[in-house]
């Protein structure tokens, strides 16, 4: 299996990094539309939108710490036939948030690798241009 590692410095309390995270109103703005719908409490069930899939919530400590495992419905041979894992740390450096990124149980030859692989560091530069300017990056599909 692979796993993919990416550390991102964001200028926002850890709790406005958390809230960008899991608020269902800001989650589509920085990952280009897709959305969840989960309570975000630790065994609760996760249901995607664009691209639709489904996951269960593994840990949720609100401002630290986040991890969900995800498979893609329509497409789940797209990883082996088994889920991935991605936990969000979150550490205050001042008025700087360290927000390390690991996306685990990728499968090295299959196409959701190929995705997420140059997708993440979009996404979270997205994220953290959100929550530093109010605008996400405007990428085009």
């Amino acid at each position: 299996m692979t796993t993919l590692t990416f550390d991102f410095y964001v200028r926002a309390t850890p709790e406005k990094v958390w809230e960008a995270l899991t608020d269902p109103a800001l989650v589509p703005r920085w990952r280009f539309g897709m959305s969840f719908e989960t309570d975000w409490q630790a065994g609760s069930p996760l249901v995607s939108r664009s691209p639709d899939g489904t996951g269960t919530v593994a840990e949720s400590v609100p401002g630290r710490r986040l991890v969900y495992d995800w498979s893609q419905t329509d497409q789940p041979e797209a990883n082996g036939g088994h889920p991935s894992t991605v936990s969000f740390d979150l550490g205050p450096m001042g008025e700087v948030t360290h927000l390390a990124v690991v996306h685990s149980d990728l499968d090295p030859d299959g196409l959701f690798l190929k995705v997420v692989r140059p997708g993440w560091p979009m996404l979270l530069s997205s994220l953290k241009s959100l929550l530093e300017t109010g605008e996400p990056l405007p990428f085009r599909r």
